[in-house]
């Protein structure tokens, strides 16, 4: 009876391992041209610098499974839940060396390096976990534009239209999720697929 039990617990957990590995997260950066064809991407870094005032390019995202948002360190609405929510997917994947979250200013006139350094030592989150980074407007459009958003300033300056999504990327510079962070049931889904980019 005991090898019986044995025998269903092992194929059980067998089936669940498999059904999970076979899992497939979309690959969502991509274009379509006027004949309906997909023309796929990868998201590249060039131009940007981080809290630290070093250089932020493509390599630093090499072989990092990364979340990644929009955000202006002055921002009244939906940056600091978002933030709270980041510090906590942060601190939960802290061990994952694998794992990095990059935050994208959109505000680079008050954004400078040290205002960036400040924001992020208060995070309590090492730099090298979470990058926040920075570069002119429309670099910082046009990298919008890769991950599949935009932002644009309010009519009275007080604040900017900008998403409360994130995305996640995987080591291939790949677009493979997109997560609502101010939403539980969307925050719990990121986790989980972030689990399975890391397996």
């Amino acid at each position: 009876m005991t090898i019986v039990r044995l025998l269903v617990g092992l194929l059980l957990t067998l089936f669940m391992s498999c059904n999970t590995s076979t899992k497939d997260l979309p690959v969502l950066n991509f274009k379509v041209d006027a004949t309906g064809n997909k023309s796929y991407y990868k998201i590249n870094y060039e131009g940007f610098s981080n809290q630290l005032g070093q250089p932020f390019t493509t390599d630093n995202i090499e072989n990092k499974i990364c979340i990644a948002n929009f955000f202006f360190t002055r921002c009244p609405s939906i940056c600091p839940p978002m933030r709270t929510e980041l510090i906590s997917i942060a601190e939960e994947f802290s061990d994952d060396k694998n794992v990095m979250l990059i935050s994208h200013t959109i505000d680079p006139k008050n954004d400078s390096i040290s205002v960036l350094k400040t924001y992020a030592e208060a995070t309590g989150i090492p730099d090298d976990k979470w990058q926040f980074i920075r570069a002119s407007e429309e670099e910082t459009l046009l990298q919008a534009e890769t991950y599949m958003t935009n932002f644009k300033p309010n009519e009275d300056g007080s604040d900017f239209y900008h998403s409360s999504f994130v995305a996640l990327v995987d080591e291939q510079q790949q677009i493979r999720g997109f997560y609502n962070v101010l939403i539980k049931e969307d925050v719990e889904r990121l986790k989980r697929d972030l689990k399975h980019l890391l397996r």
